[in-house]
């Protein structure tokens, strides 16, 4: 198979699941307001996305992609983080500062702390193995850099918009209820866009592959 036939078909895996679930979940739920909600469809796209990634990563590297671990492990963890799971293992949320700094349960302390360094550890690799290939390609405007530039930038936007009359709040300033609702939904559209964007940009990395070893992600 050539490379640009395997980046069609991992972008159509990426693509069209997620385009059907989204639509039959519009239809099927009796109540629309339940689609953007927590536990029900975008947020279940998004973690699809996310592991679909995952999938790519290694449908493109075979057993090779353990050598890069920190990019599935990554997905693994934004999936981990849509799905709440840094509330669920412990009572106070792994990334709340009162967790380690109260009287949280010393197990929980360990956990989270463990938790917090794998994180690290994944986002240190990432600067220092793939960081200075994908800064390359974006100059060469690959395609599949520009998406995890896009990704990021959707991320960021994202997370400003969650929470966002709580933190207009800190600053004096009251935002309508309706208003802090659709920042809510913006924040769960730019999400799901996100993680599309991630495992787009691992299908087309064949694509990349292609066109020479400096147009694709390597270590430095």
């Amino acid at each position: 198979m050539s490379p640009w036939t395997l980046a069609q078909r991992l972008a159509a895996f990426v693509t069209l699941p997620a385009m059907i679930l989204l639509g039959v979940g519009w239809f099927w739920l009796d109540d629309p307001a339940l689609f953007l909600k927590e536990g029900h469809t975008v947020e279940t796209v998004s973690v699809l996305l996310l592991l679909q990634g995952v999938l790519c990563w290694f449908a493109v590297h075979g057993r090779e992609g353990w050598r890069e671990w920190q990019i599935p492990a990554l997905l693994v963890l934004f999936a981990a983080r849509e799905m709440d799971f840094d509330k669920r293992l412990t009572d106070s949320g792994l990334l709340k500062l009162r967790t380690y700094t109260g009287d949280a349960p010393l197990d929980d302390k360990l956990l989270g702390a463990g938790a917090i360094l794998f994180s690290l550890l994944v986002i240190w690799r990432i600067l220092r193995r793939n960081a200075p290939g994908w800064w390359r390609a974006l100059r060469q405007g690959q395609p599949y850099a520009l998406a995890i530039l896009l990704a990021a930038a959707l991320t960021v936007a994202g997370k400003t918009l969650d929470g966002l009359g709580r933190k207009l709040l800190d600053f004096g300033i009251t935002l309508a209820p309706h208003l802090d609702a659709r920042a809510g939904q913006a924040e769960e559209w730019l999400e799901l866009a996100a993680w599309w964007l991630l495992g787009l940009s691992i299908a087309l990395l064949p694509a990349a592959r292609a066109q020479g070893p400096r147009a694709a992600p390597t270590r430095d």
